[in-house]
């Protein structure tokens, strides 16, 4: 299968609520989710949905908001000139309508009602709240309820302009393509008269070093017990090489000590404390970072006496030298892999360049980390 991917990302997320763009004295303030709403409302055109558009010529698309972040993309094996059209079409071109966006609020409103209703949601959103104090990363992605009731278009319109210039946007393209017809048609294709650079402040409260408070029960039916542990990173990254070690360090050390084949996974696996829902995540961005452990469990105090025994135990003792070895080349495994998929490269491509990284720096940090390192 020819597939062949096109995405475009603004460095745009949900945790963009406070902002100072170019020579503006004042900061700008916008209620949580608008960056989220934004997404929704860019597929409405006057015409009809564009995801109907893609369809006529047999590709998929699809979007997302994250922390940081809004990308869109689509995905196809032909006509991927006509779809790149309608992307950057609908990307450049919005139209907003206030009985579309009146419409926009109920759906999103019905979406994160549903998410209320959902154990693992819950659970998240519950860690975050204790995790972090001031840094609104501890806001849903999408906004809450109240503060979606309050979008006006006049914001939608602000925020867009002001986020949605090319100069804060990544184009990415993967797949068995001609470069120089897609960069032609790309060009063609971005509106000139927005490509103005402008220096965007995004201002982020202070956050204090310690957390909330050490738990939070949430009581709802479920056939068994969850639980999810929350780690918080003082520390900021910044693009630079040390950063993308750290990184790449913290999320090997999760491996080594949590991962399957582990001594801490057979065990507590073949004790019946855990099952196939555990799992284990680092995420780090300019300006938070945080790990979390977690997964069904029938006995919740059990296992996070065993996660901390077994993260004790490794500050103490470290790592074996070729416990780290084997981790390092599995993990320049996983680098390869990126590659044999024109999706998974794509946003990895994307992923870096919007935290200023290359990705191609990814096997030399990974040289440099060692026992020392990791703990």
């Amino acid at each position: 299968m020819n597939r062949k991917i096109a995405l475009i990302t603004t460095k745009y997320g949900s945790i963009d609520i406070g902002f100072r763009i170019g020579s503006e004295k004042n900061v700008s303030t916008t209620p949580p989710g608008i960056a989220h709403f934004l997404e929704h409302q860019l597929f409405k055109k006057q015409e009809g949905d564009a995801l109907a558009a893609f369809g006529k010529y047999g590709a998929s698309s699809n979007a997302f908001t994250d922390y940081c972040n809004t990308t869109y993309f689509f995905t196809s094996t032909g006509n991927f000139g006509e779809s790149l059209k309608i992307l950057l079409e609908f990307v450049f071109k919005p139209y907003f309508n206030e009985q579309n966006i009146e419409k926009e609020k109920f759906i999103i409103e019905q979406e994160l009602k549903m998410y209320d209703d959902m154990p693992d949601y819950r659970m998240y959103k519950n860690l975050m709240s204790i995790l972090y104090k001031e840094h609104p990363v501890r806001i849903d992605i999408g906004g809450t309820v109240e503060s979606v009731k309050a979008v006006k278009k006049d914001m939608l319109v602000s925020c867009y302009n002001k986020f949605y210039n090319p100069a804060n946007m990544i184009l990415v393209f993967s797949g068995d393509l001609e470069p120089y017809e897609i960069f032609t048609l790309s060009d063609k294709l971005i509106p000139k008269n927005e490509q103005k650079e402008y220096k965007i402040d995004h201002i982020i409260p202070n956050e204090p070093s310690g957390i909330i408070k050490k738990s939070v029960t949430q009581n709802m039916t479920v056939s068994m017990p969850r639980i999810l542990i929350g780690f918080k990173d003082p520390s900021n990254t910044d693009g630079t090489e040390d950063t993308l070690i750290k990184e790449i360090a913290t999320g090997m050390a999760l491996e080594l000590l949590f991962g399957r084949g582990t001594k801490f996974y057979n065990n507590v696996y073949e004790s019946g404390l855990i099952d196939d829902t555990f799992s284990y995540s680092h995420n780090s961005e300019d300006t938070f970072a945080f790990s979390v452990i977690g997964g069904e469990t029938s006995e919740p105090d059990k296992l996070i006496e065993e996660v901390l025994f077994t993260i004790n135990k490794a500050k103490q003792n470290g790592f074996k030298r070729h416990d780290v070895e084997v981790g390092k080349r599995k993990r320049f495994g996983k680098f390869l892999k990126v590659f044999d998929s024109p999706d998974s490269a794509a946003f990895s491509f994307a992923e870096c360049n919007r935290k200023d990284t290359d990705i191609f720096n990814i096997p030399t940090a990974l040289k440099k980390i060692n026992r020392d390192i990791l703990i």
